[in-house]
């Protein structure tokens, strides 16, 4: 966190940050101040309700997860990935400790979304990227229907990482799921091998 940022933007990282580390129950208007480095008033100045706060922190963490997966996809489309990054890729976006709590934000933003409509715009743009992306690395793979199996690779993304979560499980599981995945996507691409 830097003085010099924005209020605004202060406080909207720090409810990012204090989501994705204990969950939105988390978020106090004290918590806050203290992490963005500011004064009760002036957090209360910025946003008056905490569902303000909770709906600012997750299209925050949507614009950022946007930024960062397109630049992967272009690198995908590019050719720049090939099968054994696009697995370590893949698995290892779940894993990413930008928002702190292993993007526990993530989850945090599906249980949101489903109790305030008003994020459900939000949540489908964090699905499209993630679609976006897999289908960038599924076409380089030379995945035939590569729009098709983009969604169950970002499903199977997901619950990989929520069984790990859940389960406390090692980043390694999800890293090896996602690779298996690819790989298996991968090996379906390839034309039939013919006897010589």
């Amino acid at each position: 966190m830097s003085q010099s940022e924005p209020t605004r933007e202060r406080i909207i990282g720090a409810v990012v940050r204090i989501m994705g580390a204990d969950g939105a129950a988390a978020v106090t208007n004290r918590r806050i101040a203290t992490e963005a480095g500011i004064s009760l008033g002036t957090l209360t100045y910025h946003f008056s309700t905490q569902r303000d706060l909770v709906e600012a922190g997750m299209a925050a963490f949507v614009a950022a997860e946007t930024v960062k997966f397109t630049q992967l996809a272009d690198r995908a489309a590019a050719g720049e990935i090939d099968l054994a990054q696009a697995g370590e890729i893949l698995g290892g976006i779940v894993t990413d400790t930008d928002f702190g709590g292993d993007h526990l934000a993530w989850f945090e933003l599906f249980v949101q979304a489903a109790r305030y409509p008003a994020l459900h715009a939000a949540t489908a743009e964090f699905f499209d990227i993630y679609d976006r992306l897999a289908v960038s690395i599924l076409r380089a793979l030379g995945v035939a229907d590569a729009e098709s199996a983009a969604p169950l690779a970002v499903a199977t993304l997901i619950g990989l990482q929520l069984r790990r979560l859940a389960s406390g499980g090692s980043p390694d599981q999800v890293v090896g799921g996602m690779a298996g995945l690819v790989a298996a996507f991968g090996e379906q691409s390839m034309p039939p091998h013919s006897p010589a």
